[in-house]
């Protein structure tokens, strides 16, 4: 019986321990992970802290860039009439795919129009996107035409389609 006794009393013993031992593990653990969570969030707010300076400083600097685009883009009539020789009252600003067509010559009563596309472009990079390479090549090419449409005609056309329409939906 005491056998016995000591042995329940072993089995216990052991129980306890492993329950402390799993216990101590389990706040070491924590304890661990506590700390290694506090050590990544002080480097995250350390870098934050230091790459925010930069980041803004980008911003600015885009922000500046794209304004300063933009500003020279609308007083580019200005700029640019006397290289073409034409009244900056004869520019129109389109934006895209080209930034302005020159009407050279509109303004004054005697003289002939001549028409010129212009692309605004800032920086290094002059390259035209597709886009505008495809217009470029239509006028390179001559393929640039002149048509009058009648708005009333227009219309009419549009109305009559959409009476029709309404006539085989039983709405009218």
């Amino acid at each position: 019986m005491r056998l016995d006794f000591e042995r329940k009393t072993y089995e216990k013993a052991n129980e306890i321990a492993k329950l402390m031992f799993q216990e101590w593990m389990n706040q070491d653990r924590q304890k661990l992970e506590e700390v290694i969570k506090n050590q990544y969030l002080n480097e995250l707010e350390r870098w934050k802290r230091e790459s925010e300076k930069e980041i803004r400083k980008d911003a600015i600097k885009r922000s500046i860039n794209t304004l300063f685009g933009k500003i020279g883009e609308e007083f580019a009539p200005l700029l640019l009439s006397q290289k073409y020789k034409a009244n900056p009252k004869d520019f129109r600003h389109l934006g895209t795919p080209v930034d302005y067509i020159v009407f050279k010559g509109l303004s004054d009563e005697d003289s002939e129009v001549e028409v010129i596309f212009i692309e605004i472009k800032t920086g290094k990079n002059s390259n035209l996107p597709t886009r505008e390479k495809k217009v470029k090549e239509a006028i390179m090419k001559n393929k640039v035409r002149y048509e009058v449409e009648n708005l009333d005609n227009l219309t009419k056309e549009a109305k009559e389609n959409i009476f029709k329409m309404l006539d085989q939906m039983k709405m009218i």
